[in-house]
């Protein structure tokens, strides 16, 4: 049994389930806000299993007649994320669904050398960008990272500024 209403608007999961999805990642941090008739009516859809749920929100916009603002209502998304999950569902398959758990990446996500670079780029010219520092990096070694990425690692080693 995956949650069982203890009594109106409470759920409960089992424990087993429960262990493993936040051992995963991917427990749904918000199974409240997830109010689709189908995760309201049985017990197998269950409101805590995050791939789950980005699985009925993908369909639900696509095979149902939801618009895509009414299915992120419904499952507790917004459309940046909907948008993003479309996208790399369209691009990956199914996995692409199972993994990728909330939060942001570390900052190690990029090696030394381009850490070093980035550092080099910043010395030589204080009035690079957090963006124009990324599209360096994106140019010379095919990486993508965010703006913030680049600028967390300039102010690590203290060379300017947050908001570049």
């Amino acid at each position: 049994m995956t949650f069982t209403p203890q009594h109106e608007g409470v759920m409960t999961m089992s424990t087993s389930k429960s262990q493993f999805l936040k051992k995963e990642k991917i427990i749904n941090p918000r199974p409240e806000r997830v109010i689709h008739p189908l995760f309201q009516k049985t017990e197998f859809f269950d409101p805590f299993d995050l791939p789950q749920v980005r699985y009925e929100l993908l369909r639900s916009a696509r095979s149902e007649e939801l618009s895509i603002a009414e299915a992120c209502r419904q499952f507790g998304f917004s459309r940046e994320y909907f948008y993003q999950l479309d996208r790399a569902f369209m691009e990956r398959g199914f996995v692409s669904i199972l993994g990728s758990p909330i939060g942001r990446r570390p900052i190690i996500a990029l090696n030394q050398e381009i850490v070093n670079f980035i550092i080099q780029r910043r010395i030589q010219n204080s009035n690079l960008s957090g963006e124009n520092l990324r599209q360096e990096v994106h140019k010379n070694y095919k990486v993508q990272c965010s703006r913030r990425s680049v600028e967390r690692i300039v102010e690590k080693f203290a060379l300017g500024k947050k908001g570049l």
